[in-house]
């Protein structure tokens, strides 16, 4: 009787272990990483999608969190429209950020390149530097974090997030000029921004991600279950000792462009 005890303990146990095991992995997503052939046949996934659970850890393809050697990523959004709550919009062709995966749930961007800019509201061109106008560039470290996002329908498919920002809040993302002599305004980009990306739980060389607000306001502003984090755009006009702040949103669709291909996974 005794020894049935301890048996039905142990089992007990196992079990507690093995929800706390899965609750652990489902924790963990979403989660970049590459969907690779176990040569072993000992793979915990019968397809190469990493979704398909092998329940005998038989199957052919296992799971390997973060880029492999190949990090670099490039992230392309055309027609590019950043809006204040206050009407102030900025048009840009398109945007180029340049970088490199740093983790499984996040990356590193060191060059932002935006062309074609200008300031809707004044009919003005916008620039970094005057002799190549609507041009914005910066090398400010951007850094991004992967969430979940709220927005889907289906429990089991949950819509994915990356979040940009600053890596020193304290740093602009952007600073550039609209206009030219006592016309001009200088504006500087702060805060945060969430995009919608697509083709998760699938191995591809490009993910899209796309950016929507209304009036000035982001249509994500927080991961689910995180604290909100919203752009701002503060302006300065020539000879201005006042600095005017207000809230701010990007617009814009294009792909996250991988040196080698990738799954984001959003589901076990």
């Amino acid at each position: 009787m005794r020894r049935l005890r301890i048996m039905v303990a142990c089992l007990v146990g196992a079990c507690a272990f093995g929800a706390l095991a899965a609750s652990g992995a489902s924790a963990a997503l979403p989660e970049l990483g590459r969907c690779v052939k176990s040569a072993t046949k000992t793979g915990a996934f019968t397809r190469s999608k990493c979704v398909a659970i092998a329940k005998k850890h038989n199957g052919e393809w296992e799971w390997e969190p973060g880029p492999g050697a190949k990090k670099a990523v490039k992230e392309l959004l055309n027609s590019a429209v950043l809006e204040t709550t206050t009407h102030e919009k900025i048009s840009c062709a398109n945007l180029q950020l340049s970088g490199e995966y740093t983790g499984a749930k996040t990356d590193k961007f060191t060059k932002f390149l935006a062309q074609g800019c200008e300031n809707v509201t004044h009919h003005t061109v916008c620039y970094t530097n005057p002799l190549a106008p609507s041009i914005i560039e910066s090398e400010v470290p951007l850094v991004g974090e992967l969430g979940f996002v709220p927005g889907s329908k289906n429990e089991t498919n949950p819509f994915v997030g990356w979040d940009l920002k600053s890596e020193n809040s304290s740093v602009p993302i952007a600073t550039f000029f609209c206009g030219e002599a006592k016309g001009m305004i200088t504006f500087m980009l702060e805060g945060s921004v969430i995009g919608r990306v697509t083709k998760t739980n699938i191995m591809e060389p490009a993910f899209g991600i796309t950016f929507k607000q209304a009036a000035g306001i982001q249509a994500l502003t927080a991961f689910i279950g995180g604290s909100e984090d919203v752009l701002k755009l503060a302006e300065k006009p020539f000879g201005s000792t006042e600095t005017i702040t207000n809230q701010a949103a990007l617009a814009g669709a294009g792909a996250l462009n991988d040196e080698e291909p990738l799954e984001i996974k959003a589901k076990v």
